[in-house]
């Protein structure tokens, strides 16, 4: 099959992008007839029905439905293109992502070949396969995350016919079958942060034996910038998908428990009547006689000791406190002081000598900072540590911070 010319493929696409949105729109394809005649009525070109449509074909723009002749559908990255863009795309499983870390690992594996054969050409086309699959991994991140959350949303707002139960079902699956197992992948000593590590120190021992070789250094900082930015788009996609569905499945987890609890009742009520549920003594039901203002004598009194009343000087508003306010946190400020205590075995423990530990949200977010700098590198390691934060105790790994030579100052 001859390779489609771009130019026309977008030609195309533009010129008919009406009836392409159609064929979009149709889960069960269309038949050729009607796409023939959508191109008619859409176009405004002099080119007839079944030119347009053979071109359609030749520029991989649409292709028969498997098993049908004469029913057509949108190729696949013609349909991808168009969930992108109207923000439909499609659930996809954690196992797509490992995936691509199983060969990522394969290229960190010919990556190391091709320096100790001292192979400039074969490092190169490693590096850019290496650039091809980190773009993968963040695109399917980004493409899972909003499919994620159009179908919490689609949930939250109720718009099908699902009862309680149902719903509160298809959270569940969306929790067991997407989110937890990719939480498996991504969080801390998972398979994507193992791997992201040994992979960054693969291409900076790579880039040591390029060192004079100025177009090999801009690449492989290049290729470590892309891992960096991959690494903090998974873990960001990852943590919005898992809010929003958890807090979703706790809001409907509720709404099932109530529901439960109300079909028991109805049901006890049915079978046993409205006795069973003894409810004057289990809700304490208290009886009461109303009497007016005028006859009830304590509150008559009351109100004529009121007369005159003049109520006591208010207390004397406090003097604020001499106190200052704690400085705010300068990111900036705060990076360049820890580039220069690097290296840092301990960068949380190193935050509660440096800043004031009677603030833990304070210390929280400089550590926030210090895992997300691009001027740094951060490392965890193996065992749990608990770290004093004066009235609160805060068990974490351990993360050694080192300077990332290859950052721009």
């Amino acid at each position: 099959m001859s390779t489609p010319d771009i130019k026309a493929f977008f030609r195309l696409a533009h010129q008919h992008f009406d009836a392409l949105e159609a064929l979009f729109n149709s889960r069960e394809g269309m038949r050729e007839t009607e796409l023939r005649s959508r191109l008619d009525d859409g176009s405004h070109h002099t080119a007839s029905s079944g030119h347009v449509f053979r071109e359609l074909q030749a520029h991989r723009l649409i292709e028969p439905r498997p098993e049908e002749t004469a029913s057509f559908e949108l190729t696949p990255p013609v349909r991808d293109l168009f969930r992108e863009f109207r923000r439909k795309q499609k659930l996809s499983t954690p196992k797509a992502i490992q995936a691509y870390l199983d060969r990522l690992e394969e290229l960190m594996e010919r990556l190391e070949d091709r320096v100790e054969q001292s192979a400039r050409a074969g490092v190169g086309r490693v590096l850019e396969d290496i650039d091809t699959e980190i773009e993968k991994i963040r695109t399917l991140s980004r493409s899972n995350r909003e499919a994620v959350l159009n179908r919490v949303t689609e949930l939250r707002a109720e718009t099908h016919s699902d009862s309680v139960r149902e719903r509160f079902r298809m959270i569940n699956e969306l929790l067991e079958d997407y989110v937890t197992p990719l939480k498996n992948i991504v969080q801390n000593r998972g398979a994507f942060e193992t791997l992201f590590s040994e992979l960054r120190a693969a291409l900076s021992e790579a880039q040591t034996s390029f060192s004079d070789d100025a177009p090999m250094v801009r690449a492989f900082t290049s290729t470590k910038a892309r891992l960096q930015r991959v690494r903090r788009a998974v873990l960001e996609n990852f943590e919005a998908a898992r809010q929003e569905t958890t807090r979703l499945y706790e809001q409907h987890e509720t709404n099932s428990d109530m529901l439960e609890g109300a079909s028991s009742l109805l049901s006890r009520i049915h079978h046993q009547g409205p006795g069973a549920l003894n409810l004057p003594n289990e809700m304490k039901l208290a009886s009461f006689t109303m009497r007016t203002v005028f006859q009830d004598e304590g509150l008559s009194s009351y109100l004529h000791e009121m007369v005159g009343y003049e109520p006591p000087d208010p207390e004397p508003i406090q003097e604020p406190s001499s106190s200052p306010a704690p400085p705010v946190l300068d990111r900036q400020e705060l990076i360049a002081d820890v580039r220069r205590a690097c290296p840092i075995p301990d960068a949380m423990d190193w935050l509660i000598g440096a800043l004031d530990e009677s603030a833990p949200r304070r210390t929280l977010r400089a550590y926030r900072y210090l895992l997300q700098s691009s001027k740094l590198s951060s490392t965890f390691q193996d065992t749990r540590k608990e770290y004093d934060l004066g009235d609160t105790m805060l068990s974490a790994t351990p993360v050694q911070v080192t300077v990332d030579e290859n950052a721009s100052s």
